[in-house]
């Protein structure tokens, strides 16, 4: 009975693991992608500028997911 309820655990955390690394991709990819339409499209700036802009943000919106991570490890 022990070893159902411990693979159970297993399935689970593993579960939880990707769903957070997922939930981390989401917050940090989305905030650059959208930056980087808004540069391109909406205020139509040089590529440069754009590219600058998006890695900017990737920085900011990393620095956010560490910290997000930090809370659902525990």
């Amino acid at each position: 009975m022990d070893s159902n309820s411990k693979k159970n655990d297993d399935k689970i955390s593993m579960l939880k693991i990707f769903l957070n690394g997922t939930l981390l991709a989401v917050i940090i990819a989305v905030p650059a992608i959208i930056s980087t339409v808004i540069f391109h499209y909406v205020i139509k700036t040089n590529l440069i500028i754009t590219i600058t802009a998006g890695i900017i943000t990737l920085f900011v919106a990393m620095g956010f997911a560490y910290k997000i991570s930090k809370k659902l490890s525990l």
